[in-house]
């Protein structure tokens, strides 16, 4: 299987793995609340969509670095392949509500 189509598979089951990217994602930031937003939430995805987290924490990343090597610890302990359709968006708490009501079909995963 291609690595697009690959991709493509793992956008139609996320369900059956993103159980282990919450999970990561709590060990990092045990007071997240994670939300699927996006193209995924309103169902009107494509094979080349990516799948939208919102991570809204008391502590994001600060910097682009930061940001950047916590999303590759989240990988790691996920387990995700080098073509996961994942994209983590981190946001304060306070601002959740902001990216929020652009997904008016949010999912709430924990």
């Amino acid at each position: 299987m291609s690595l697009l189509a690959e991709r493509a598979r793992m956008l139609r089951e996320w369900r059956e793995w993103i159980q282990g990217v919450v999970e990561a994602i709590k060990q990092l930031y045990p007071d997240a609340e994670i939300y699927v937003i996006g193209s995924i939430a309103e169902g009107n995805y494509t094979a080349s969509s990516d799948l939208d987290l919102l991570v809204a924490t008391s502590k994001p990343p600060q910097t682009p670095r930061e940001e950047a090597e916590t999303k590759t610890r989240i990988e790691e302990l996920a387990n995700l392949p080098v073509h996961h359709p994942l994209e983590i968006h981190f946001v304060y708490k306070e601002r959740k509500e902001t990216w929020l009501k652009h997904s008016k079909n949010a999912i709430r995963l924990a």
